[in-house]
């Protein structure tokens, strides 16, 4: 799974590289939608730019700002080595909200983009709420007596490549979005995103971060604002 993460971003970022050809024209456009999955809730507002190039007008280089939320029901999120240590804060539901700085890459082919996003960089916020510690092994440190109590959390504040790091807040797209007409368009997709809540105390192996990762289908209503 991280093989292909980092096989993703590195294709988005060194697409980059096309801007040192002879630039063509921008044009940029608004998606507005939602994705679900049982009781998760994503939906997420993003603004895109798209560079084509003069010599390769099929081919596009993007970025954008996206602002998206997660609304979930009974969650698990976990520590980056929980393989090791057992340990789970046990949300009855959580909640974050995002903007992001967002890098991409698309083709264009006939009246259909194909293409992929990442955020760089962004900043979450979401309610302070209470999660119960457990682990599924035998404790035996200092930090026992806080097991099986509920301890206060909230969305981290500052996040960076999520799709690389763990225990970062962030999404990540591939989508193929169809122009009905020359103002709207529709987009499908599938969004593999991140959330990671902080929380006010270290816990075992003095973790502080716990996250959980999801995957959902993704559609979007597409509004050109310039081509």
């Amino acid at each position: 799974m991280k093989l292909t993460r980092l096989a993703v971003f590195f294709f988005l970022i060194f697409s980059l590289d096309g801007m040192a050809q002879q630039l063509g024209r921008v044009t940029s456009g608004l998606d507005v939608g939602v994705g679900s999955k049982k009781d998760l809730w994503v939906p997420s507002i993003t603004y895109h730019q798209e560079l084509s190039l003069n010599n390769f007008s099929w081919f596009r280089i993007g970025w954008g700002i996206r602002g998206a939320s997660v609304f979930a029901g009974q969650t698990d999120l976990t520590p980056k080595n929980s393989a090791l240590s057992g340990d789970t804060l046990k949300f009855g539901k959580i909640t974050s909200t995002s903007l992001s700085f967002l890098v991409g890459a698309n083709v264009r082919l006939w009246r259909f983009d194909i293409g992929a996003n990442t955020d760089l960089f962004g900043l979450s916020f979401g309610a302070k709420r209470g999660g119960l510690y457990d682990q599924n092994r035998l404790p035996f440190n200092e930090e026992s007596e806080k097991y099986n109590n509920y301890i206060p959390g909230s969305p981290v504040v500052l996040n960076a490549v999520p799709l690389v790091l763990d225990n970062q807040n962030g999404q990540s797209e591939i989508y193929v979005r169809y122009w009905i007409a020359d103002q709207i368009g529709i987009k499908l997709g599938y969004v593999h995103g991140r959330v990671t809540y902080s929380t006010d105390v270290k816990l075992a192996n003095d973790q502080t971060r716990f996250s959980t990762t999801y995957g959902i289908p993704y559609v979007a209503i597409a509004f050109p604002l310039y081509n």
